[in-house]
C-alpha cells in the first residue's frame, strides 16, 4: 500500500482516539479502600463538593419514595350525586317523612367529609400513612387510617338502625361514590421535583485541606473525599476546554500511532501493502478504545469484561503471531491509561492474552478456541490474585467478585470471536477457517479439475503435498500453501488434452500446431486460471497461486522446438515466457518449486536419492538463474531447507516394492 495514504489514515485515527480519551486530562492517582496512601501528602487544590457514594445515593431516593404522601383530588360532586339518588328513591308522594331523608343525607354529608377512598386507590396506597387531600384550592394532610374506603362507608350507613330497613328498592351502594382520587400524573411531577432537589454531595472541601497523608490508610471516608476530588478534577473546566490535556491525550495516541507504523512499513511491509490491511488495524484501535470508554461511563461495568485478548486472537488469524503480540501491546497501553487501575488493567490483561494465543494459534478447529477461552480465564485469575496480593498484602483483602467479570469475559471472548467472517469480508483477509473448507476436495472447481483434467488434479494433489511439508519445515503457513497448490493449475481445465498429463495413448494434439501456438496454449492455463478464480470467487491471496507459479519463466520445450524449425529469426523471447508476476510470499514461491519439482520428477527413469536429489538442485538452480526468486520472502537457508524436504517426501513416494511371485 502507498505510504501517501497510510500517513493520512493514521493521523485520522490519532484524532478518534484522542476525542475518545477523558478530555480533561487523566487523573495520576491511582488508589482504592483499604489501600496505604503511597504517594505524597495531598492538599486539595481547589474547592469541590463531597460526593455521596452510590449507595448513600440510591438510599436517600429509596428513602424519598419510602416518605412520599400521596396526593388526592375531591370530587366535589359525588355528594350532589349521591343526593340526587336519594332523592329519586324517596320522592316526597313515597309517604317517607322529610325526617328520615334529612337524617340520611346528614349521615351521607358525614362520610363525604370524611372522605370516600375507591377500591383502586385503596389497593394502591394500602402501605401509606398520610395522604394529602386537595380540596379547592385548599390542602391539607390527613391520616390514611382516619379515611374510609366505599366498603366501609356503606357498612356505616347500613349499620344505623333506621337505616337498616330501607325499602327494597333503594340500594345503599348507589349511595356511597368515592370522592378522593389519587391523581397519577400530578404525584409524579411532585415526586420528580423532590427528586431533582436530592442533592448528589454531603459536604464540601475547601481549597488547601489536607485531604490524605503519605502512608495513610485509605479508609471509607478518606476513599470517598478522594474519589470526589477525582471526579471534580475530571469535570474541572468543562468538556473540550483543557487544551493542555487534549494536546497530551493526542501526542499520548500519536507515539504510540507512530511506533505501529514504523513497525508495519519497515519489519511487516507485505502485511502493510493492502489498504484493507491497515484499515484493519485501525479499526481495532478504535473499536477497543471506543468499548473501554463505554463500559467506564456506564459506571456499573468493569472494565475486565471487555475481552481485550480479542485483538490478538484477530491479528494472528490474519497474520502473524509477532505482529499480534505488539498491536496488542498498543492496543492495551492506549486503553489502560483512561481506566481506574492502570497498572493491573495493563498486566492483567497481557498475561491472560498472551497465555491463550500462544497456546492456541490456529483457530479453524472449534476445540481450540474452547481451549483458548480456557487458559484465559485461569491466567486472568491467577494474574489477578497474584497483583492484588502485591498490592493488598493479604488474600483477605483480595476482591473475590471481580471472578465474575472474567467468567463473562471469557465468554464475550468465545461469542465475539465470531466477528471474523465480518472482519473477512469487510477487509479482504482469508482465515484458515476459509482455507480450511477451500481445501476440501469436493469444492466445485477441484471437482471440476478432477472430472476434465484428472492428471493435473493428481499432479495437484502431490504439489499440494510437497508444499504443505515444506511450509511447515520452514514455520511458514502450510495450510495457506496447500491450498494456493490445490487451485494453482485449474486453468488447465479449459484445455485439459494439451497438457501431458492428461494424454492418453500417442495421441498429442501439439504434433498438429507451430511451436509458438502450442506455447501459446501452454501459458494461456494461466490466465484462464485466474479468470475461472475469479468467477468462482476465491480469494485474492489463492489467485496469487496461479498467477505466480510460473513466474515468467521461460516455456523451454516449445522454446527449443521453435528454434530447431525456424531458428533464431522472427523470435519474440516474450511469446515463450509466462505472464508472470514473480512469486512474493513465501507459500506462493514453495508452491513455483514444488509445481517443477513433481512435475520433472515423473520424468526420472530411477528414483534413488542421489537421483532425485540432482533434479532437485537442477530444477531450484535453473530458477534461481532466470530470477524466479528475486522478489520472494524465503532466505538461502529456508530453500535449502525445502529442497530437502522436497527430497525426503519425494523418495517416501517412490520406495522400492517387493516384487510379488506370478500366481502358480
Amino acid at each position: 500500500m502507498k505510504k501517501k495514504f497510510s500517513i493520512p489514515a493514521f493521523i485520522v485515527t490519532a484524532i478518534v482516539l484522542t476525542a475518545l480519551m477523558p478530555q480533561n486530562g487523566v487523573f495520576k492517582y491511582t488508589f482504592r479502600q483499604g489501600d496505604v496512601w503511597t504517594y505524597p501528602s495531598l492538599s486539595a487544590p481547589f474547592d469541590f463538593p463531597v460526593l455521596k457514594t452510590p449507595k448513600e445515593y440510591r438510599q436517600d431516593l429509596e428513602a424519598v419514595h419510602r416518605n412520599y404522601i400521596p396526593i388526592y383530588k375531591t370530587d366535589s360532586t359525588a355528594y350532589g350525586r349521591a343526593m340526587a339518588y336519594v332523592n329519586s328513591d324517596f320522592p316526597e308522594e313515597t309517604g317517607i317523612d322529610s325526617m328520615f331523608r334529612s337524617e340520611l343525607a346528614l349521615l351521607l354529608d358525614t362520610l363525604y367529609r370524611t372522605g370516600i377512598i375507591g377500591a383502586a386507590e385503596e389497593a394502591a396506597q394500602a402501605d401509606t400513612t398520610y395522604v394529602r387531600v386537595i380540596d379547592g384550592n385548599a390542602v391539607h394532610t390527613a391520616r390514611r387510617s382516619d379515611l374510609l374506603t366505599d366498603r366501609e362507608a356503606r357498612k356505616r350507613l347500613t349499620a344505623r338502625p333506621e337505616f337498616s330497613g330501607l325499602p327494597g328498592h333503594a340500594d345503599p351502594n348507589r349511595y356511597v361514590l368515592p370522592n378522593l382520587q389519587y391523581d397519577r400524573e400530578l404525584n409524579d411531577i411532585d415526586l420528580k421535583k423532590q427528586l431533582d432537589r436530592l442533592s448528589a454531595s454531603k459536604g464540601f472541601v475547601s481549597k488547601g485541606t489536607p485531604l490524605v497523608s503519605e502512608g495513610q490508610m485509605v479508609d471509607e471516608h478518606v476513599y470517598t473525599v478522594l474519589d470526589s476530588y477525582r471526579t471534580a478534577y475530571l469535570n474541572k473546566g468543562g468538556r473540550f476546554n483543557n487544551w493542555q490535556a487534549i494536546g497530551g491525550n493526542f501526542l499520548y495516541v500519536s507515539i504510540i500511532l507512530a511506533l505501529s507504523y514504523i513497525f508495519l512499513f519497515y519489519f511487516r511491509e507485505e502485511f502493510s501493502r493492502k489498504t484493507g490491511n491497515v484499515l484493519f488495524l485501525l479499526f481495532i484501535y478504535i473499536m477497543m478504545m471506543g468499548l473501554t470508554r463505554l463500559v467506564i461511563d456506564t459506571g456499573f461495568l468493569s472494565v475486565y469484561i471487555i475481552p481485550y485478548a480479542l485483538v490478538p486472537f484477530f491479528i494472528v488469524t490474519f497474520y502473524d503471531l509477532r505482529m499480534s503480540i505488539f498491536e496488542y501491546v498498543a492496543v492495551l497501553m492506549l486503553c489502560a491509561v483512561i481506566t481506574p487501575f492502570p497498572f493491573e488493567m495493563f498486566f492483567v490483561n497481557l498475561f491472560s492474552g498472551l497465555a491463550g494465543v500462544l497456546v492456541s494459534r490456529s483457530f479453524y478447529l472449534r476445540g481450540r478456541l474452547i481451549r483458548a477461552a480456557g487458559v484465559i480465564l485461569l491466567t486472568y485469575a491467577l494474574s489477578y490474585v497474584a497483583i492484588s496480593a502485591m498490592q493488598e498484602n493479604s488474600l483477605r483483602d483480595i476482591r473475590w467478585g471481580t471472578l465474575v467479570w472474567f467468567v463473562a469475559n471469557a465468554g464475550l471472548l468465545f461469542t465475539l470471536y465470531q466477528l471474523i467472517y465480518l472482519f473477512e469480508k469487510l477487509f479482504g483477509f482469508v482465515t484458515n477457517i476459509t482455507l480450511f473448507e477451500l481445501s476440501d476436495t469436493n469444492q466445485p472447481l477441484l471437482r471440476e479439475l478432477a472430472e476434465k483434467a484428472p492428471g493435473t488434479f493428481q499432479h495437484s494433489l502431490q504439489v499440494a503435498n510437497l508444499a504443505e511439508a515444506a511450509a511447515k519445515e520452514i514455520g511458514a503457513n502450510p495450510l495457506y500453501a496447500r491450498t494456493g497448490a490445490l487451485y494453482h493449475d485449474i486453468g488447465k481445465t479449459c484445455n485439459p488434452l494439451f497438457f501431458i498429463e492428461n494424454q492418453s495413448g500417442n495421441y498429442n494434439p501439439h504434433k498438429e500446431l507451430d511451436p509458438r501456438e502450442s506455447a501459446e496454449i501452454i501459458r494461456k492455463h494461466v490466465t484462464d486460471g485466474v479468470q475461472l478464480a475469479r468467477k468462482h470467487n476465491l480469494p485474492s491471496v489463492l489467485i496469487d497461486f496461479i498467477s505466480s507459479h510460473h513466474g515468467n519463466s521461460r516455456i523451454y520445450y516449445f522454446y527449443h522446438n521453435y528454434l530447431k524449425e525456424h531458428g533464431p529469426e522472427g523470435l519474440d523471447e516474450a511469446d515463450f515466457r509466462y505472464p508472470g508476476p514473480l512469486p512474493v510470499s513465501k507459500e506462493t514461491t514453495i508452491c513455483m518449486m514444488a509445481d517443477a519439482v513433481e512435475a520433472a520428477s515423473r520424468s526420472l527413469t530411477g528414483y534413488s536419492e542421489a537421483e532425485i536429489q540432482t533434479l532437485i538442485d537442477k530444477i531450484v538452480n535453473i530458477q534461481i538463474e532466470e530470477g524466479q526468486f528475486a522478489e520472494s520472502q524465503l532466505s538461502f537457508r529456508e530453500i535449502m531447507t525445502i529442497k530437502k524436504v522436497f527430497c525426503q517426501k519425494i523418495s517416501g513416494i517412490h520406495h522400492t516394492r517387493i516384487s510379488y511371485p506370478d500366481r502358480a
